[in-house]
């Protein structure tokens, strides 16, 4: 078919400027980042790779494979290069999917992956970073599936988003859209019905829920309850709303008042953990030292009650860490935009030195020039997806939406976990929306391609015309 010929001749002319584009860019950002930022989470997440004492404050299963890239190199940097390596295949791609111009495409390659908050987020060595690296590869692997109908490539996109649920807590929800998203792919050539979409969806999050589950009983050692400190920073809040301390009595010492939760800073919109670092009275996380289970009901249940009975207080809070998740951080308080940090833990030994630190302080000298500007927001990335998410399906009769509202979907429902489950108002906790956005828009400049009977009717043409 000469149609199919002719395309596929181009995309091997396009392979090599666009490999080289995104081995270029892989190049800078490994020498411009290198080793990334480790800030205390990292530190004792090296320190539990480096000891086997896994501890469930975090999923496992990148610490797992943390664990085995140090046993091969030594190096704790060597995820972090993981990382990058599976960001920029997907990107590369992702590119080398797309429709148009290679010019076109290998400035799409610059901006996805060389913008300055992509490369910050990116640095960290923290699960939101490992997330976003894992999809983005899985996402790539999906476009070429799609494109080039290799069913081989969308096994180990499968593979790839089932081990991503493992990772954070939440990430079952991000992985929920693109359990469909791999289903309409694989069936390509029928009509995709809700029924089965729902069903892959579902089955995606099965899958990746026994996965951790089975992760996390066979590697954790220490285990230890973690909604305590967010049900605490929620009645601090309510507390200090309402005029009235909603804190069991057990979990502060004696004379806490909602004016000492003001007066000393322990009730910070911007993190829970001041709640337990900053008071007079002193306030028990739930964490260094566990409630019994007696307690942990007690506070679950005074938490339901409260949010119950002052549910705009509750809102009101959640709805503020959002906002200063999402916002601009130009103002106080205000959320945190990027680490920059090299935290030791322990015996940690001493971490690698950046291969060009003039180079490296230069460029994050703009970005903090740039951490207090839209751009180094959310908010125009999770509007992206919602305003690509509706063009998409507008025109869903001319070009198949899966791969964007797909891609869409699971970067809001993600971000919108956070509505209740944030614990702060760090912006690496949304890696994954921000540094798939220009992606997805891309993917929706780039991605259109005909419709099924114009797709049949194309060789015919051709040959007609030949």
């Amino acid at each position: 078919m000469l149609f199919e010929a002719a395309e596929a001749d181009a995309s091997r002319v396009g392979a090599i400027p666009l490999g080289l584009t995104a081995l270029t860019g892989f190049g800078i950002s490994l020498a411009v980042l290198y080793p990334g930022q480790y800030p205390f989470d990292s530190a004792f997440q090296i320190w539990q790779a480096r000891s086997g004492e896994f501890s469930n404050i975090t999923p496992v299963p990148m610490l797992g494979l943390w664990a085995f890239l140090l046993g091969l190199s030594g190096n704790p940097a060597s995820l972090f290069c993981l990382n990058l390596t599976m960001f920029w295949a997907g990107l590369g791609l992702a590119a080398l999917a797309m429709r148009g111009p290679v010019s076109w495409r290998m400035v799409i390659l610059i901006v996805c992956g060389l913008n300055p908050l992509s490369l910050v987020q990116m640095s960290h060595l923290l699960s939101d970073a490992h997330l976003a690296a894992l999809l983005i590869l899985a996402l790539g692997l999906v476009a070429s599936a799609t494109r080039w109908q290799r069913n081989g490539l969308l096994w180990i996109a499968a593979a790839l988003i089932l081990y991503a649920g493992t990772i954070r807590q939440n990430a079952l929800i991000a992985v929920l859209p693109l359990g469909a998203l791999l289903a309409t792919a694989w069936l390509q050539d029928h009509p995709a019905s809700v029924r089965r979409m729902l069903l892959a969806a579902t089955g995606t999050c099965l899958l990746a829920g026994a996965l951790g589950f089975a992760l996390d009983r066979a590697l954790v050692v220490e285990r230890r309850p973690l909604w305590p400190m967010l049900a605490l920073w929620d009645l601090a809040a309510i507390s200090v709303a309402t005029d009235e301390l909603q804190l069991p009595a057990f979990t502060h010492g004696a004379g806490l008042s909602t004016q000492e939760l003001r007066d000393t800073g322990a009730f910070d919109p911007v993190t829970a953990t001041s709640l337990f670092a900053h008071s007079r009275s002193g306030i028990g996380s739930g964490l260094d030292h566990p409630y019994p289970p007696e307690q942990r009901a007690e506070l679950a249940r005074v938490w339901l009650k409260s949010v119950l009975e002052h549910p705009r207080a509750w809102l009101a809070h959640r709805m503020r860490t959002m906002a200063l998740l999402c916002g601009r951080h130009d103002a106080q308080p205000r959320g945190v935009a990027y680490y920059r940090d090299r935290a030791g833990f322990r015996d940690n030994p001493r971490l690698p030195e950046a291969w060009f630190p003039a180079t490296q302080d230069a460029f994050y000298d703009v970005a903090a020039r740039l951490s207090t500007g839209w751009v180094f927001s959310a908010m125009p990335y999770l509007l992206t997806h919602a305003a690509v998410a509706v063009w998409a399906w507008l025109r869903r009769r001319r070009n198949d939406p899966a791969l964007v509202i797909g891609t869409a979907l699971s970067a809001l429902l993600y971000t919108a976990s956070f509505v209740v489950l944030a614990p702060s108002t760090e912006l690496r906790y949304l890696t994954w929306p921000i540094v798939s956005a220009p992606l997805v828009l891309a993917f929706a400049i780039g991605m259109q391609r005909p419709a099924r009977n114009q797709r049949r009717s194309g060789p015919a043409t051709a040959e007609a015309t030949r």
